[in-house]
């Protein structure tokens, strides 16, 4: 059985190069007697290869076992190359590509690439392996990525639709009374991390996670910040087979709900406790996403009656300029995670007779959303909300520093501030709200 081939270090290849080039008098083939006394296996074939290649191995780093663009040529050639404009023409129209897409096409580019006289004079049987698919996608710096988020916007619509509501906001910004416009939104907060990651063994195959029982448990929390940074007390909607009003309980609102999300009847109470008649002033906004229940017809008339202007943020922004997204729930969540595992872990949880776990009481809820929302720095709320529009420098804006959009967005921005045109987002909206006029909210 033949002696496995061993890749060498750069290094090593440096060497030799040196003393074929000193003491060789240049003759690589000199190098193989000398180097075998000093135990190195390796034929006058290799010293000859490395001689030819010297400039671009003493260019290495020496660290390296292979000289940029060495090793084996890709099977498939130009196919290769006409599959990865494929990938990357996918994911522009972002759609999803498999590893099974990339074998399968592979396959298909491939036969269709070879004529039957081709074939004949030198049959190829190319099965596009895992292990294929796999240096394929190392070879142009492909990986699997899980989703970030579930915006289906082509990215020329979410730039627009990006410039045209901070347009919006940089418009508003002068008549806004800072202390009486609210960013808020709703986010549900689950007492089981969903997340399928686990620490495990190296190569374990079968990895399962038990679920502790707390899995259907969950609340939702109504977080409120004003655009000058302060926190407002936050709402809890509790499940409840009857209706309530909005109560004050442990530094927090707790609204009563026969399903734990928002509708227009709780939007209706919260604008009452959130802007009480006695302090009603000029320069009132209110600063949420299109979710149907924001923006019904009851809700509109309720803040045209309080004299609240609305700002709805586009559907597909609101990872990049709603203050929750950006920043804040996260702190927020971290900090009632940890409260949360306290008491799964602790002797005060108390269990049906079929040994399934029983819900917290609303007061003890209530107790760990008002301490982790005050255990939420301010300096966060302040960043997110900046970030989002109500800074007046937009190289400070979240959506202008994203990875993917902020080049787009900042040179978007740029032409619109110099063409000098309006930031009416009458037009954007309304087709948001064409999109959202079938939407029915499942709890």
């Amino acid at each position: 059985m033949p002696a496995k081939r061993k890749s060498i270090e750069i290094s090593i290849k440096q060497q030799a190069i040196e003393w074929i080039a000193t003491e060789g008098g240049g003759v690589p083939s000199r190098a193989e007697a000398h180097f075998r006394k000093r135990g190195w296996r390796i034929t006058a074939s290799c010293f000859r290869q490395w001689w030819r290649d010297r400039d671009q191995i003493l260019a290495e780093h020496g660290a390296r076992r292979r000289i940029v663009g060495g090793g084996r040529r890709p099977l498939l050639g130009a196919v290769e190359d006409a599959l990865i404009d494929l990938v990357y023409e996918k994911r522009i129209r972002k759609e999803k590509v498999s590893r099974s897409w990339i074998a399968s096409t592979a396959i298909q580019l491939f036969q269709a690439s070879r004529t039957e006289e081709e074939q004949e004079e030198d049959p190829i049987r190319f099965v596009a392996s895992d292990s294929w698919v796999h240096n394929f996608m190392a070879r142009n710096n492909l990986t699997l990525r899980k989703r970030t988020n579930l915006t289906t916007l082509t990215d020329d619509v979410l730039v627009d639709r990006a410039v045209a509501f901070m347009k919006f906001l940089e418009d508003h910004k002068p008549q806004m009374n800072h202390e009486r416009t609210i960013l808020m939104d709703e986010t549900a907060v689950y007492f089981e991390d969903a997340r399928p990651y686990t620490v495990d063994e190296i190569g374990a195959r079968h990895v399962v996670v038990r679920s502790t029982g707390f899995a259907s448990m969950r609340i939702t929390v109504m977080l409120a910040v004003t655009a000058s940074g302060k926190k407002l007390p936050p709402c809890i909607i509790w499940k409840r087979k009857t209706r309530g009003s909005i109560e004050r309980l442990g530094g927090c609102n707790v609204a009563y709900q026969p399903r734990a999300w928002v509708d227009q009847d709780l939007l209706l109470n919260w604008l009452d406790w959130y802007y009480p008649a006695v302090l009603q002033s000029t320069g009132q906004y209110i600063v949420w996403d299109s979710m149907r229940a924001h923006i019904g017809q009851r809700v509109k008339q309720r803040c045209g009656e309080k004299a609240i202007k609305m700002a709805v943020v586009p559907g597909g922004l609101t990872p990049y300029v709603q203050a929750g997204d950006v920043g804040i729930y996260k702190s927020f969540k971290d900090n009632i995670s940890k409260l949360i595992e306290d008491w799964k872990c602790s002797d005060k949880v108390t269990f049906t007779k079929g040994g399934n776990p029983r819900p917290p009481e609303i007061a003890l809820v209530s107790s760990w959303v008002a301490r982790a929302w005050k255990q939420t720095p301010d300096e966060v709320v302040a960043k997110s909300v900046q970030a989002c529009g109500f800074n007046n420098d937009s190289s400070t804006w979240h959506i202008a520093k994203h990875d993917v959009y902020g080049s787009r967005f900042k040179a978007a921005w740029e032409l619109r501030e110099r063409d000098g045109t309006n930031g009416d987002i009458a037009e954007t909206m309304s087709a948001v709200m064409e999109t959202l006029d079938d939407i029915v909210i499942e709890d």
